[in-house]
């Protein structure tokens, strides 16, 4: 006995529910919600002086629907360079910025963060040099008046006196000056700058960049606390890396110890603290040559 499928109007046949499944099917991936990507973190362009404007350059990023991105720049100790003495500038959530007096002698960072309806993602910049103060504007020069000449009677000279005898000539001791700065230990050149980028999530941060750029020659150490590492220690020797291996969602308490050390130069310590539900937050300090324990870094 044979079957036969009849569609009337009003009523769907299976040819119809057929097409609607294939349609959906069809439907290219790229249209799908994904949440927001920084690939590449933005960095602070212009020159650090009181009423110069810096301008944040460079930061690229992507998801679907289009993620809305949103400024905030921060001003940072000038030694330190620890976002634990960092703090947001109020009103300052454009791309450009213009240094004022409040930021002499301190370092100027800029903070991303993209959102859309799947997710957030943040990335912040390395910091800028020390904001130098406004130049000194030059004076304009006062015109002099021209003296009048003056005209005054001619003394008699004296009477010759002989020339009074000179005192012996007693040589000063000579003492010897030791040059400070020669043993000091110098900055590696360029200095090293660590970037990190991501977005968080419910547990912790999924970490989506991590780069290391040191100069030629400089060995880059980064040790990993905490229960979700997917390495305990991770040692390279390049000028320019990409640590892939921690670019992975890292559970809130991990710590990530990056150090940057070079034989007779000052070296860079940075640690990275993986937080539930806010940014990682982030130290940089420095490593005198031979020691292991990061102190204030000196003065530029």
């Amino acid at each position: 006995m044979s079957r036969r499928h009849d569609s009337k109007p009003g009523r769907r046949g299976p040819g119809i529910a057929v097409g609607v499944l294939l349609a959906l099917a069809l439907v290219p991936a790229s249209a799908q919600a994904s949440p927001p990507h920084i690939s590449r973190s933005p960095v602070v362009a212009g020159t650090a002086q009181v009423g110069q404007t810096l301008r944040a350059e460079g930061a690229t990023w992507n998801g679907r629907p289009t993620p809305t991105a949103t400024w905030s720049w921060i001003r940072c100790d000038g030694t330190a360079l620890n976002e634990d003495s960092c703090d947001a500038i109020g009103g300052a959530t454009a791309t450009t910025y213009t240094a004022t007096n409040a930021d002499r002698g301190k370092r100027l960072r800029v903070m991303l963060t993209v959102r859309n309806e799947d997710g957030t993602a943040w990335a912040i910049s390395a910091p800028s040099g020390a904001v130098a103060a406004a130049p000194v504007p030059t004076p304009s020069p006062t015109p002099t008046a021209t003296p009048e000449p003056e005209f005054t009677a001619t003394p008699e000279p004296a009477p010759a006196t002989p020339p009074a005898a000179a005192p012996p000539v007693v040589a000063a001791p000579q003492t010897q000056v030791l040059d400070k700065t020669a043993a000091a230990p110098r900055l590696m050149r360029p200095m090293p700058v660590v970037r990190i980028g991501g977005r968080l999530t419910r547990s912790g941060a999924r970490i989506t960049l991590l780069t290391v750029r040191a100069p030629r020659g400089a060995r880059i150490t980064l040790r990993c606390i905490g229960r979700g590492c997917p390495a305990r220690r991770w040692a390279h020797t390049a000028s320019l890396t990409r640590v892939a291996r921690f670019q992975r969602v890292l559970p809130a308490g991990t710590k990530l110890v990056i150090t940057v050390t070079k034989p007779g130069r000052i070296g860079k310590h940075t640690t990275i603290v993986i937080r539930r539900g806010k940014a990682p937050t982030r130290r940089d300090r420095c490593l005198m040559p031979g020691k292991s324990k990061p102190v204030r870094c000196p003065a530029v």
